[in-house]
């Protein structure tokens, strides 16, 4: 695996070793799930292992292969993940207890599952029942040394539960019309505390501020745009997109921290309107050298806007936020 995430490109003999082992794990899962359950503390942790060693080649299939791939990879692992959930089946998943979770593959695979939804449109693999308060994020912050993926993901485990609310609440009826509601997100977005302790080298410490703002301003793209329904042209998702670009615009294009920005990047890139702001972002995409490759989730990403940006153009409308998931199945078929 090592040699896999050094190298990011692969050729077709890598290619051959990693689908062998994507079907080794497959067919490991699908044993673990026709064998009965024996005590549920063994099942969840038989469960956990196997699930370990899926999100393992998922990892490196999202720098290396198609965005379908990758997809294909979460379908498999996510009932092995449901049956090391402690609620019984049919139920929601506590979101909060999974982020609080000691185990590492557990958080790993909300945070993937509820992301997805942001940048491709498509529904989570379970309901989640999801709590957010003010309270709950210092509770995360604290304890961010513990059992945070910021070191892994770029942005605190905070924007993963904002993020499940706010999708949660696009099933609520009035949500997205509800004034004192948005209005009390967009102030809590602010107040979201990410950890910069870890590096005294001024320069990293930068990039990592500005991929953080520039999470801050995708959330509330993602805010507008997904709950509020409007389009890219509205007032406060301009505000929000412009924000964006002038902190990435910021800094040196660099696989770190652009790798870091892959998420806001493709909802800016979506909420784009001018052709400028849409050149600058092609170019930032492709500077992430797995990115530039055709067939891995980076380049189908940058298909997924092109296509966006051309519908948009040819038919002479405005983006709106249903336009991402047909994006999504013209490109992956999903």
């Amino acid at each position: 695996m090592d040699k896999f995430v050094k190298n990011l490109v692969i050729d077709g003999n890598e290619r051959s070793i990693l689908d062998k082992l994507g079907s080794v794990v497959q067919r490991s899962g699908a044993r673990f799930l026709t064998t009965p359950p024996s005590s549920p503390t063994i099942d969840r942790k038989n469960a956990m292992r196997i699930l370990d060693s899926m999100l393992e080649v998922f990892s490196v299939r999202t720098v290396t292969q198609s965005m379908a791939i990758c997809f294909q990879s979460l379908d498999d692992a996510a009932p092995i993940f449901r049956r090391a959930c402690t609620e019984p089946p049919g139920s929601p998943i506590d979101l909060t207890s999974i982020l609080f979770n000691p185990n590492l593959n557990l958080r790993h695979f909300v945070t993937t599952d509820i992301i997805t939804t942001v940048i491709a449109g498509l529904p989570t693999h379970f309901d989640y029942q999801v709590s957010f308060s003010l309270e709950l994020c210092e509770q995360m912050y604290q304890l961010q040394d513990e059992i945070g993926l910021q070191w892994l993901h770029g942005f605190p485990d905070q924007f993963v539960m904002l993020i499940a609310w706010i999708n949660s609440l696009r099933e609520t009826p009035g949500a997205g019309e509800d004034a004192k509601l948005i209005e009390w997100i967009e102030k809590a977005i602010p107040q979201i505390k990410f950890d910069n302790s870890r590096t005294s080298d001024p320069l990293l410490l930068i990039g990592r501020i500005v991929v953080q703002e520039c999470w801050r301003c995708a959330v509330h793209i993602f805010l507008y745009m997904a709950l509020c329904k409007a389009n890219a042209c509205d007032r406060r998702v301009v505000h929000a997109q412009k924000g964006f670009m002038r902190l990435m615009q910021g800094i040196v294009p660099a696989r770190s921290p652009d790798a870091f920005l892959f998420t806001p990047i493709v909802l800016a890139g979506f909420a784009a309107v001018e052709e400028q702001d849409r050149n600058i972002i092609r170019q930032r995409i492709l500077g992430v050298r797995e990115c530039a490759v055709p067939g891995t989730v980076g380049n189908d990403f940058l298909l997924m806007l092109e296509d966006v940006w051309a519908r948009t153009r040819n038919e002479q409308r405005i983006a709106v936020w249903s336009d991402l998931r047909i994006a999504t199945f013209r490109v992956t078929g999903r």
